[in-house]
């Protein structure tokens, strides 16, 4: 057998794998929080052309691309919130050519879901922080506060833009963490 033979059989091999290891709940889940207006994660892979156009015109940076080590999802657009926050500015529904991401009104957005673990919570420990409160582009709304201190999330508001785990000043873990939704 020849070298270029079998690279490609172990390549292709591996691939498969990572196919079917996607496919056993029947759904592809990367794990991934995804750009506004994302289509749900199966059709997402199927539909993003990976041509990286939404994370150059991002202007806070914030979109980045998956690497080898995402599996199926490689070359596709993500968020790590911790790293920067979506504004929501849109501009990366305008240039995807594919639908992957399509325009969707502001508050319609469903990146991701915020929460807050209570343990760490600088108000709960005391503290006088309203940080992420403060932040939250959907003000008293996706995050309000318990007993006008405590902040917590509404998931029928929170639209999981990350602003809420940037901003958070617990340290050296923060406090607020977005995760991908379930569909």
């Amino acid at each position: 057998m020849e070298r270029r033979s079998l690279i490609k059989m172990l390549l292709g091999g591996g691939l498969l794998g990572l196919f079917l290891e996607n496919s056993k709940s029947g759904k592809a889940e990367t794990g991934l929080i995804r750009p506004p207006g994302a289509e749900p994660e199966e059709l997402f892979l199927a539909t993003c052309a990976r041509c990286g156009k939404c994370a150059e015109v991002c202007p806070l940076g914030c979109i980045k691309i998956a690497h080898g080590e995402q599996g199926l999802a490689i070359g596709t657009p993500y968020i790590v919130p911790v790293e920067g926050y979506c504004d929501l500015c849109m501009k990366c529904t305008e240039v995807c050519t594919t639908g992957a991401l399509k325009p969707v009104p502001k508050e319609k957005v469903r990146m991701g879901l915020a929460e807050i673990d209570k343990d760490i919570c600088l108000a709960r420990k005391g503290e006088d922080c309203r940080v992420c409160h403060a932040n939250c582009p959907f003000y008293d709304k996706a995050i309000k506060l318990e007993n006008y201190k405590y902040p917590t999330v509404d998931p029928d508001y929170c639209i999981g833009c990350g602003r809420c785990e940037y901003v958070c000043i617990a340290s050296p873990q923060k406090a607020a963490t977005v995760k991908p939704r379930k569909e």
